[in-house]
């Protein structure tokens, strides 16, 4: 079975912090196949460990995807399914303010 290999390129995104105080991040990345080739309609889930939140997203036709506002912390499990591929996890993602 193939294997998906997640660039994740998890530019762990952060908003930077205004005067508001803003207490967000994001993720964001891209998933490719074993050569490398971009995969689109990739489904990508984070969930927020302690307290099960989800997030999720659908890479596009370059195989990008973007997580926006997400609680700042972790750890975070995301995984990246696809069909006819192996299913991925990545555990113990921590995000952080200002963290890129």
């Amino acid at each position: 079975m193939k294997k998906i290999l997640f660039a994740l390129m998890v530019l762990l995104y952060s908003v930077t912090a205004f005067s508001q105080g803003i207490t967000k991040a994001s993720i964001s990345g891209r998933v490719l196949d074993d050569n490398g080739e971009q995969l689109m309609g990739a489904n990508i889930i984070a969930i927020h460990t302690p307290t099960g939140s989800k997030y999720g997203a659908i890479s596009n036709d370059e195989g990008l995807f973007y997580l926006p506002n997400i609680r700042v912390g972790g750890p975070y499990t995301v995984s990246v399914s696809y069909i006819g591929f192996q299913d991925q996890s990545f555990e113990g993602i921590n995000l952080g303010l200002g963290q890129s």
